[in-house]
């Protein structure tokens, strides 16, 4: 997958400028995809350059116009004919894995701290989800079911950190155990 289409599905669901877009990237499909500011800037005008986006000004007392995005019916054609694709399962690209996995290098309470460093921030994460997810839950049952399949990747995302996290008990435990 590439950003052009993260960009073009959030378009999909409503037009925006490029910090709508990037505030709406970071409460959802920054989860599981990346991108930095400038990055969703470039690809922006790259789609509105092909024709993917249309550019309207929108005038503002005592700032830049700003400038509002919204697909094309060329941009809904190809983000409909990617959808379609199928997509092949990705690795995970984790940095901790690699440091465990090199861990033999660590005494056991320097692994039992990165191990723990790890556990605090993933139950952050599931927090943050399970918020999110309460306010999703509160929506319009009509948006609900419009974007029942978007709220699965959420739901996704939080059993996956309940893995993560039980994981890295289990872990804990065996390390006081060594």
């Amino acid at each position: 997958m590439s950003l052009r289409y993260a960009v073009l599905t959030l378009l999909d669901i409503e037009p925006g400028s490029g910090y709508d877009l990037k505030r709406r990237f970071e409460r959802s499909v920054s989860h599981f995809w990346s991108a930095s500011h400038q990055q969703m800037y470039r690809e922006l005008h790259k789609l509105h350059e092909e024709g993917l986006l249309d550019c309207t000004e929108q005038r503002q007392e005592g700032k830049p116009d700003k400038k509002i995005y919204s697909l094309t019916e060329m941009g809904r054609a190809a983000l409909r004919e990617w959808v379609q694709r199928p997509a092949s399962a990705q690795k995970i690209r984790e940095p901790f894995l690699i440091q465990l996995f090199a861990g033999h290098l660590l005494d056991r309470e320097q692994a039992r701290e990165a191990v723990q460093r790890q556990l605090r921030e993933h139950r952050a994460l599931l927090q943050g989800y399970e918020e999110q997810n309460e306010r999703v839950l509160q929506r319009d049952p009509a948006v609900n079911e419009r974007y029942w399949l978007a709220h699965q990747t959420l739901l996704l995302g939080i059993e996956a950190e309940k893995t993560w996290i039980a994981w890295a008990e289990n872990l804990l435990l065996q390390l006081e155990q060594k």
